[in-house]
């Protein structure tokens, strides 16, 4: 048979019913809502709407927009983490919320092989859950709030009091997720909240259940420190030193603004009126970390004093900066 003519009638093969069901997982990758089937179904069997008619309806939604960024965001961290590349100066289009850096900088740092735990799993978003397990890592998923999702051990549990033995998880990830511990969460469902101490605890958890040489990807909202209720916001500083109270070294560290033409890496931020919510969808600056345990370990090695001495340079010349 004709290839073209082929194809044609493979589109028709299934129902409209099918057909419907297809489209939305393959463009939006979620099954229709009620109305959404009803209202296609029936033009469909009116003859008012073609099927590559739906499609384009679904491909231009704003919805749409939202599955393209993510999906961008996830292709670019993985094929980086496939090139051994940790990406650094990421550019985004303004408008956009801070999972488009994100997602991209944690899953180009994922470790190549071994167990990576992902704290705050529940809310996450599908398409970073998706990323994770198509990279091929023994992944567990640890949160207050429970979410089924096939390929991941998950674990109902306070990241302050893990059910992990010591020095059993090669890698953890808090992507955006830190700023919530021990804050007032009655925004996801969640009881508890208003422990200012919880979230030294979480970091010293965390390097308790990870191996020596282990690493911890933490993304924080960056701005005018200040108590938001359901989530803490704090400046380079003030993230930086709640991260060595915790015994972590900062072997990388990044910062990202939006601005005018989009999210631009900084490396001279400041955080004065900087709130979350006043430039975009969510935080209006993200910074994101790479930390080690054993931070006086790491700071007695050769390349651990290189890094340190470098970022100290760097924090008086921005201070001269300013200064002039």
């Amino acid at each position: 048979m004709d290839e073209r003519l082929e194809a044609e009638l493979l589109a028709y093969r299934d129902s409209d019913e099918g057909y419907v069901e297809r489209v939305f997982r393959h463009v939006l990758r979620r099954l229709p809502d009620p109305e959404a089937r009803e209202r296609a179904l029936q033009k469909l069997s009116e003859g008012t709407l073609s099927r590559a008619t739906l499609v384009h309806e679904l491909a231009a939604s704003e919805e749409f927009a939202r599955v393209r960024e993510l999906d961008d965001a996830v292709a670019l961290g993985l094929g980086a983490r496939r090139r051994g590349e940790r990406i650094r100066w990421l550019q985004a289009a303004p408008g956009t919320d801070e999972r488009v850096v994100e997602i991209p900088w944690v899953l180009s740092r994922l470790v190549p092989e071994g167990s990576v735990l992902e704290v705050g799993y529940a809310y996450a978003e599908t398409a970073y859950l998706g990323g994770l397990l198509r990279s091929g890592v023994d992944l567990v998923g640890v949160d207050l709030a429970s979410r089924d999702v096939e390929g991941m051990a998950t674990h109902r549990a306070d990241v302050c009091d893990l059910p992990f033995a010591a020095s059993s998880v090669d890698q953890a990830l808090l992507v955006s997720t830190l700023e919530h511990v021990g804050a007032d969460n009655a925004v996801y469902g969640l009881e508890g909240g208003g422990d200012p101490g919880a979230p030294l605890r979480a970091l010293r958890e965390l390097q308790r259940v990870l191996v020596p040489g282990g690493s911890l990807l933490v993304t924080v909202p960056l701005g005018e420190p200040g108590d938001h209720g359901w989530f803490r916001q704090d400046d380079e500083g003030g993230w930086l030193a709640l991260y060595a109270r915790a015994g972590f070294f900062v072997e990388e560290v990044e910062a990202y603004e939006l601005v005018p033409e989009g999210w631009r890496a900084t490396r001279s931020f400041r955080p004065e009126g900087v709130r979350y919510g006043e430039r975009g969808p969510a935080a209006s600056a993200v910074l994101c970390a790479d930390l080690r345990p054993g931070r006086l370990r790491r700071l007695l090695s050769p390349s651990g004093a290189r890094i340190a001495a470098r970022r100290r340079a760097g924090r008086l010349y921005r201070r001269a900066r300013r200064d002039l």
